[in-house]
């Protein structure tokens, strides 16, 4: 986890958390001369591979808000147009998510679902709900359905869409989850390695933080000591990952999950410029924990249980 003296990095492109926290210290050690001269300002910007005009504008940004996303190079998105969420959405995209939501069919995935409001609301030329927003309104719309009482607790893996060094090799993180089928909430979320994965989810079961029925990757479900009481299914390892896809979509938050291994690109293949960088095992696992805790937050719901978080 971030230290104390670790710059606010909230909002920088994870990739470029090198580079930014090296700009941040250089800026740093600059502004601790108490009369710095023009060598001093060439010095620090022959550092970061900037002219002094590049240089000094860092400086004039980090000191007025101290947080690193107002940096260039940062990667954060500046002046993105804001999503439109439900408190300021117009009331004929609403009604066409609602329309679209109604007519798919109970399996239908949320990117699915999100593809057709997409396409319904750009033919009616309406502005199309955040994915949120038609998230919490398709969870809606299925607890309130007939037969939608008795929704599982999908137990699955996945991989993060971050490239992580482990070692001489660049992979992406190991993600066990538990969710809701009934309202999208990650109830449990484990980084590790596999079996001590399973000890933790064990321990989890047994302690009855989470409830059933569930449904278990059968691989998982091998490894399990569970309770005679647990009511489970266990499922092939696809058929759990794609349950888990159907319920969280693409991704938590702002990071991308792989259902499918094989199928995705290689953890270098993200690395596009000199200045990007894969992230340490520590970062990996203070952004997905963060982006898990937003996930659920944005659906009113309590924090995940995630061993090794503070």
């Amino acid at each position: 986890m971030p230290s104390a003296c670790d710059p606010d990095l909230s909002g920088v492109d994870p990739l470029k958390l090198t580079e930014i926290r090296r700009r941040v210290a250089v800026v740093r050690s600059y502004l601790r001369i108490a009369e710095p001269d023009e060598g001093d300002r060439a010095e620090h910007a022959s550092k970061l591979d900037l002219s002094i005009n590049q240089f000094l504008a860092l400086v004039r940004a980090w000191s007025l808000q101290e947080k690193a996303s107002a940096l260039s190079g940062s990667g954060a998105s500046k002046g993105a147009p804001r999503p439109k969420g439900r408190r300021n959405l117009p009331v004929a995209s609403k009604t066409a998510a609602q329309e679209v939501i109604a007519a798919a069919d109970a399996n239908a995935s949320l990117i699915e679902i999100v593809d057709r409001v997409a396409e319904r609301c750009g033919k009616l030329g309406v502005a199309t709900p955040s994915r949120s927003t038609i998230w919490n309104m398709l969870m809606e719309a299925r607890r309130a359905s007939p037969g939608t009482d008795n929704h599982a607790t999908v137990i699955s893996r996945c991989h993060v869409k971050l490239p992580v060094q482990k070692a001489r090799h660049l992979v992406y993180p190991d993600l066990t989850l538990a969710v809701s089928e009934a309202n999208g909430e990650i109830i449990f979320a484990s980084l590790g390695d596999h079996d001590l994965d399973a000890d933790k989810l064990t321990e989890a079961l047994k302690d009855g933080l989470l409830t059933g029925p569930f449904k278990i990757d059968s691989e998982i479900a091998a490894s399990l000591q569970l309770p005679e009481m647990v009511d489970f299914q266990a499922m092939k390892a696809t058929a759990a990952r794609t349950a888990t896809a159907r319920i969280l979509g693409r991704g938590i938050g702002s990071l991308d999950l792989i259902y499918h291994r094989s199928r995705s690109r290689e953890p270098h293949e993200l690395l596009r410029s000199k200045k990007d960088a894969p992230l340490s095992s520590e970062d990996a696992f203070h952004i997905i924990v963060e982006q898990i805790d937003a996930h659920n937050a944005a659906r009113n719901m309590k924090k995940a249980i995630i061993p090794g978080r503070d």
